[in-house]
């Protein structure tokens, strides 16, 4: 019998022994676990003993199995925390480990968990890995607005001042200066999206390019009342990036200005693109002033108010 084979079969007897463990960098809660993991039919245990005999590392072992094999499952998560009882530092094990509850939809233990690999984390390279998607995370789903510009910050610095550094698959100036218009600062907002813009155009690149930043940097202009530029950056969006929210706003601006019969038409294009399904669609989180049919109403029934006068 291997050493590794015995040392396992230690890990799993100390786990059913543990109770009321807190959950710390060097002691994470432990989850109880089955003697015998048998889920359709499948017997896991002897799937692990196999990978045993490899020359990967045991807590490599009951990681990468978990991860592999058993995404968001309660037993994804028992497997980890052998791995992690086993080699408690690792912090891509605590990474991971995170992931299993943020599939779940229990975020705010995903996200203990993962500033747990935060604390932990000593390779700046591997920080900026964690990083990009706390500060996406903070944006989306905790809609933490100061912690996003916090962690942007911190992004950027690491990074020398990369500006197109990204964040979970975005820009992260972008983040910051969503985060930044959600708390109302919009005219560090517009700073922070022209900051952008501008490294755009170093790079040769068409700064009216990123539709989230050209959005969000629109509103933030109507918001300080210069229609006319925040006019111009929905007209192009309705032209490259047709979608429901960019027709809304223009119907709202030219609502604003006066002038119904322009109003009107865009709020008819805005129902006509949501109907086509031409509007925000993201799978896990509901973006920023995404519209929905109940406001194109409402608009609707405010012009309609309005022009009897």
């Amino acid at each position: 019998m291997s050493v590794k084979y015995i040392i396992s079969l230690v890990a799993i007897a100390f786990l059913i022994s543990c109770s009321d463990h807190n959950d710390t960098a060097d002691n994470l809660e432990l989850e109880p676990i089955v003697e015998e993991l048998n889920i359709e039919n499948i017997n896991f245990n002897s799937l692990i003993f196999e990978e045993l005999k490899s020359d990967v590392s045991l807590g490599e072992t009951y990681i990468d199995f978990s991860y592999n094999f058993l995404q968001t499952s309660l037993y994804k998560r028992h497997l980890n925390t052998i791995g992690l009882a086993i080699d408690p530092s690792t912090t891509e094990y605590i990474r991971r480990f995170s992931y299993s509850y943020k599939k779940a939809g229990e975020h705010q233990k995903a996200m203990h968990l993962l500033q747990l690999s935060l604390d932990e984390e000593k390779d700046t390279n591997l920080m900026l890995d964690h990083l990009d998607y706390v500060a996406w995370n903070y944006l989306y789903f905790y809609r933490d607005y100061p912690n996003t510009i916090k962690t942007v910050n911190q992004i950027l610095k690491l990074s020398n001042k990369d500006l197109g550094a990204s964040c979970h698959g975005e820009i992260c100036l972008v983040l910051k200066g969503q985060a930044l218009y959600r708390m109302k600062k919009y005219e560090e907002a517009i700073e922070v999206f022209s900051t952008f813009q501008a490294f755009e155009e170093e790079e040769g690149f068409n700064p009216m390019d990123n539709s989230l930043l050209v959005f969000y940097k629109g509103i933030c202009l109507a918001k300080l009342n210069q229609k006319e530029e925040a006019v111009e950056y929905f007209s192009h969006l309705v032209k490259n990036h047709p979608h429901g929210e960019a027709y809304y706003q223009l119907a709202q601006l030219y609502f604003k200005k006066g002038d119904y019969t322009l109003a009107k038409k865009y709020l008819d294009e805005a129902e006509e693109a949501i109907a086509k399904g031409f509007t925000f669609k993201e799978p896990y989180f509901e973006r920023f002033d995404k519209v929905f049919q109940y406001q194109i109403e409402e608009l609707k029934r405010e012009m309609t108010s309005v022009s009897r006068i």
